[in-house]
């Protein structure tokens, strides 16, 4: 992807900026952009429960970020050694192993593991690893929640599958996957072009977005809040 330059410069260093966050308002060029990037991802990394101390680390492969993700984890992880990433996945949508390699040094292993049926958390716990790290954008998490909306099946974000020992980390969670392309060059990051899960949800999310840039942060702050009141709910009745 060619780098697109908007008229106004950064507000961090004055050079050209390559997009304007219109949720927070400011415009960047495309070293702060991934420095920002990379200060969010590690953030939603700290606040979901860390890397953990085992030296393995579980992947879902899924969405349109997997190999994004899997560079800049890369450099969160940084010169920890020994580290073992394990790429979970359906036959279907196995990993190209090959796209991966270029980009990852040496002293980090990836080895592939099929699901073939089993629970993710049993999956997970087979590779070593008690953390499991989705793929999924901000997009893609807010396009899950509207679509259950939509759907009229609202109880389905409520109800994730029990995964203790295993905590979830989801790293992309409040990045757009537009701020993914728009770093692609500068950080040598692939991004994967699929076909969107429900392409009417995808419109319907994108209206709404050009108006309300916020709405993405919305729908997965709703879905947290829903989250905790049926915590606490369940609780007081338990």
């Amino acid at each position: 992807m060619s780098v697109i330059h908007t008229r106004e410069p950064c507000v961090r260093c004055r050079a050209p900026s390559v997009i304007h966050q219109r949720y927070s308002g400011r415009y960047l060029c495309a070293v702060h952009l991934a420095a920002d990037v990379l200060v969010r991802v590690k953030r939603s990394i700290r606040l979901d429960g860390g890397l953990g101390k085992r030296p393995v680390l579980a992947i879902v492969w899924e969405g349109q970020a997997c190999l994004s993700l899997l560079s800049i984890l890369v450099q969160v992880i940084g010169t920890r050694p020994g580290m073992e990433l394990v790429l979970l996945h359906n036959g279907c949508d196995s990993p190209e192993v090959s796209k991966i390699l270029p980009h990852l040094p040496s002293t980090i292993i990836i080895r592939t593991e099929e699901i073939q049926g089993r629970s993710i958390r049993d999956s997970v716990l087979m590779t070593g690893a008690d953390r499991m790290i989705r793929c999924t954008t901000l997009d893609e998490e807010a396009e899950q929640v509207l679509g259950s909306l939509l759907s009229g099946s609202w109880t389905s974000i409520l109800h994730d599958p029990d995964l203790s020992p295993v905590l979830c980390l989801r790293p992309f969670r409040e990045i757009p996957l537009d701020e993914l392309r728009r770093i692609a060059p500068e950080m040598n990051i692939p991004i994967e072009n699929e076909a969107y899960p429900d392409p009417d949800v995808h419109t319907f999310l994108s209206s709404l977005t050009r108006n309300h840039p916020s709405v993405p942060f919305s729908l997965i702050r709703y879905q947290d809040r829903l989250c905790d009141l049926e915590k606490n709910h369940l609780h007081r009745t338990g």
